[in-house]
């Protein structure tokens, strides 16, 4: 007699196995991480894996979602009379420090891995697009105040604002002196005064 699986012992199972996986894509990349480090790093075997995700792109795949859907929810938690600064960085401002954002650096693993990856491409530009679209509203309700500068396509500057976003993660890789609180204050008086309107 077959064994009745448990919805939540399922899905709980699932996220270990996802947690696992994106501790292996962060020491060894989307390309470099297979199926029997992700396995390994699990401890479970490839068939028991496999029970929960048919591929290692399934895993990718279901990661990409779910960080970005994350993501998108820091940002809807928000009304649209908000300033954008506050809106764009609710993700940082949730983090006490660099430690909190490691997980975040997967987004230039899915960004990489997008140029490869059709799947994940679309993935990647479906969720963007939902934070662009919320970003735009708060644009141009911001526009609407007099907080942000008119001339600004609101479409157009979303897209910049989400890729400095995505940026703001990758900065102890690359300066390993920087202080997280400087920083993030720095982040956000750099894009109210890139918002503010021309005098």
């Amino acid at each position: 007699m077959a064994r009745k699986l448990v919805p939540e012992q399922h899905e709980g199972k699932r996220q270990e196995i996802l947690a696992a996986a994106h501790r292996c894509f962060l020491r060894h990349g989307l390309q470099g991480a297979s199926i029997s480090m992700i396995c390994k790093e699990a401890g479970m075997s490839p068939g028991h894996l496999y029970h929960y995700f048919p591929s290692k792109d399934a895993i990718v795949e279901q990661m990409a979602g779910d960080y970005l859907t994350t993501l998108h929810a820091h940002f809807g938690a928000h009304g649209e009379d908000e300033a954008t600064a506050t809106v764009l960085l609710s993700e940082l401002w949730s983090m006490d420090g660099w430690d909190d954002l490691a997980q975040c650096r997967i987004t230039f693993e899915l960004l990489a891995e997008a140029g490869r990856n059709e799947t994940i491409r679309k993935i990647m530009i479906d969720n963007t697009s939902s934070v662009r679209r919320l970003l735009s509203e708060t644009l141009r309700a911001g526009q609407a105040r007099g907080d942000v500068d008119h001339t600004f396509d609101a479409d157009q500057t979303s897209a910049v604002l989400v890729s400095i976003l995505y940026a703001a993660p990758m900065l102890p890789l690359i300066a390993t002196d920087v202080d997280f609180g400087e920083s993030r204050d720095l982040i956000t008086t750099m894009i109210r005064r890139f918002l503010q309107p021309s005098q």
